[in-house]
């Protein structure tokens, strides 16, 4: 007789699976807009739901703003620090340093960027949230 540990039963997936799959959701978040359905679905019973669905979109707005200026503000500081050396011509770094500084100055750009396109689509999504939570729209 064979027995299967309690974390682990025939038909669910396995732990490391569940953990992977949370990990890659927190990874996701840093670069796409996210509201969850159960968060939008808990707004339902709210006193108020069109406002609580609001606020969970200025959150996840102001969420994703924040990330974009944190990652514009790093670029600027490390292209700071670069021209900061340049000009007092006390750069004693391999090439190869210099260039990949110069690399991660476009790729926190980058990201920035990217995040800031992802408010559009967040835009888009609040309208349907708040279609799920009147529940088509009929209850207007």
């Amino acid at each position: 007789m064979t027995t299967t540990p309690p974390a682990v039963s025939q038909g669910d997936p396995a732990p490391t699976g569940d953990l992977l799959d949370r990990l890659w959701a927190r990874l996701r978040s840093l670069f796409v807009p996210s509201v969850s359905v159960q968060a939008l679905l808990n707004t339902i019973s709210a006193n108020s739901p069109d406002d609580a669905v609001a606020k969970l979109y200025d959150w996840e707005r102001d969420r994703l703003l924040t990330l974009a200026k944190g990652a514009a503000a790093a670029a600027v500081t490390v292209l700071t620090g670069l021209i900061a050396a340049a000009v007092e011509g006390n750069v004693k770094a391999q090439p190869v340093l210099i260039y990949l500084a110069a690399a991660l100055v476009a790729i926190l750009l980058a990201w920035g960027g990217f995040i800031l396109t992802g408010l559009r689509r967040l835009a888009e999504e609040y309208a349907l949230a708040l279609e799920i939570v009147d529940g088509g729209g009929g209850r207007r």
